[in-house]
């Protein structure tokens, strides 16, 4: 007959603690071999002290309880129990390439911290579609787009336009000509009139950052969402929109996986 423990000595000998193996009782993973009918003891086999050892080995590298369970309720194989560590492993490894992106990306921080007086944070956002009313034009400075305004606001109809407004840029400073488009949200679908063009702004995912309407926080807020852009490994999918937000400009651009 295999000797038999009570759990504080076969807690012992396999170097947990009594609570532990209560615990692996009360959750299946490792019942005793038997219980005393009058004292209720819990009694263990001296054989259970290499399926102990496999699940505190297991344990250690970090396999689950759940995935513990199902390795040691039959005696598993070699090959189940490589299985399990090849998926343990594509775990840590997966862990570890999203801890060295969160570690670049905090060190992109404290840079960008370094470089300019106000952090500047960008965020993602999910725009839906929209109709505007716009009119695009190239432009000499990026200050000319506000005749384009004038003239846009000038022939909408009454109550036609929303809180909605800004500028899309097509081309900026670091091409050879500026081009925006300034466009306002609508409320319903107009006719057509020949002094502005009625469309739909297409939905996006948006990067997306705030800044006050000085010039350098502007430009400020461009570098910001270009050097996130750069590290996170996206690329323009559009023109870049300025909203007005009363006394903030929310600066935002659409993004696609480079």
């Amino acid at each position: 007959m295999p000797t038999q423990y009570r759990i504080s000595e076969f807690a012992e000998l396999g170097g947990v603690s009594a609570k532990t193996l209560r615990f692996y009782d009360e959750i299946d993973l490792l019942r005793p071999a038997s219980v005393d009918p009058r004292t209720r003891y819990r009694l263990y086999h001296s054989q259970q002290l290499q399926e102990l050892a496999a699940i505190v080995a297991l344990k250690e590298l970090g396999v689950s309880l759940a995935e513990l369970r199902n390795l040691t309720r039959k005696q598993q194989s070699a090959r189940q129990r490589r299985q399990a560590l090849l998926n343990l492993r594509g775990k840590v490894v997966a862990s570890i390439q999203n801890a060295t992106q969160s570690l670049a990306r905090i060190d992109i921080a404290l840079h960008e911290l370094d470089q300019h007086r106000t952090p500047i944070d960008v965020i993602i956002k999910r725009q839906p579609s929209v109709l505007i009313a716009s009119i695009r034009s190239r432009v000499e400075q990026y200050g000319d787009i506000e005749a384009c305004e004038r003239e846009l606001h000038a022939n909408l109809p009454e109550n036609s336009a929303n809180d909605l407004c800004g500028v899309l840029w097509h081309r900026c400073a670091d091409s050879d000509y500026l081009e925006g488009e300034a466009f306002v949200g609508l409320n319903r679908q107009l006719l057509r009139n020949s002094a502005f063009e009625l469309r739909q702004l297409p939905s996006a995912t948006l990067a997306c950052a705030y800044c006050s309407n000085e010039e350098q926080s502007a430009e400020d807020s461009y570098d910001a969402l270009r050097t996130w852009m750069r590290h996170r490994g996206y690329r323009l999918s559009g023109p870049k929109r300025e909203i007005y937000r009363n006394e903030l400009l929310e600066i935002q651009f659409p993004l696609a996986s480079a």
